[in-house]
């Protein structure tokens, strides 16, 4: 498979979530006020142009001629780290954007530099990694419910290591997020906390 039709690949795994999680009705906000696209447009003033972004979700207010809220994830598909400029591009394509309540997210199947982590943190971008079918390991225990759930409970340090190192293997979880000092085992909890704290913005 081309790097292209890989990459290509990993977008539509990303957006396919996403429509999911907001199709589903399960992220707080109304589908009839909501959308998600793939490859849109958005105006920047400084180029004259339009910016296309990998992934979004818009929100509406009803008659509003213009979106209240905007959600952009930008899709990575590396096999080794993420570099800084990286994140520092995709930060600047954010802040070109006309209009406000911008919220942004990589999606990444490497890892980050741990640069390129800090400085997302310190600029409000969320990060996703999705880890490849190689780097899982699905275990089987025989657990009580108490040890199923300390097993499956969000360590840090664990998220930490998935973020910044791109030999890191998962033991029953393939999804590792971290967005404004929290971390997230799944989409569905990311987008709700992402949109609902821009939508206080508001």
């Amino acid at each position: 498979m081309s790097s292209t039709a890989k990459g290509n690949a990993f977008e539509d795994k990303v957006f396919e979530a996403v429509k999911k999680e907001l199709n589903g009705d399960r992220l707080g906000l109304s589908p009839s006020l909501s959308s998600a696209f793939k490859k849109k447009g958005y105006y920047s003033r400084d180029r004259d142009s339009n910016i296309i972004v990998d992934v979004s979700i818009e929100v509406w207010l009803p008659s509003a001629d213009h979106w209240s809220i905007l959600w952009v994830c930008e899709c990575k598909d590396y096999s080794g780290s993420i570099p800084v400029d990286d994140v520092e591009e995709f930060k600047a394509k954010l802040d070109q954007i006309a209009g406000v309540n911008k919220k942004g997210v990589m999606a990444v199947s490497g890892a980050l530099h741990s640069g390129a982590l800090r400085y997302a943190r310190a600029n409000g971008i969320g990060i996703v990694r999705l880890l490849p079918d190689d780097q899982v390991q699905h275990l089987l225990y025989q657990m009580t419910s108490a040890m199923l759930e300390e097993a499956f409970r969000l360590n840090p340090a664990e998220f930490s290591r998935a973020l910044t190192r791109p030999d890191f293997v998962g033991e029953n979880r393939d999804f590792y997020a971290a967005s404004d000092g929290y971390i997230f085992g799944d989409w569905h909890s990311l987008l709700k906390a992402s949109l609902h704290a821009t939508q206080k913005a508001l």
